[in-house]
């Protein structure tokens, strides 16, 4: 299988500790914030950290579906 691009494993860890920042500060876990007890915020938190481990863990599909990280044989 092939590696995660650097730039795909930032962008997807970057995601998960902003949406896990976001679930603490309105849980009340960090420091007093208009974000506190505020629902929304938990519920976008969780998105856009679900949405991170998405990003590193689906593999995009070549043009024919196939797995741009799977050498494929030639055909004749």
């Amino acid at each position: 299988m092939k590696e995660l691009s650097p730039l795909r494993r930032t962008i997807g860890l970057v995601l998960i500790m902003i949406g896990a920042f976001w679930v603490a500060i309105s849980l009340g876990f960090l420091e007093e914030s208009f974000m506190t007890g505020q629902p929304v915020y938990t519920v976008l938190g969780a998105i856009v950290a679900l949405a991170g481990v998405l990003v590193l863990v689906l593999r995009p599909k070549g043009p024919q579906g196939e797995d741009p990280g799977i050498d494929a044989a030639p055909k004749a």
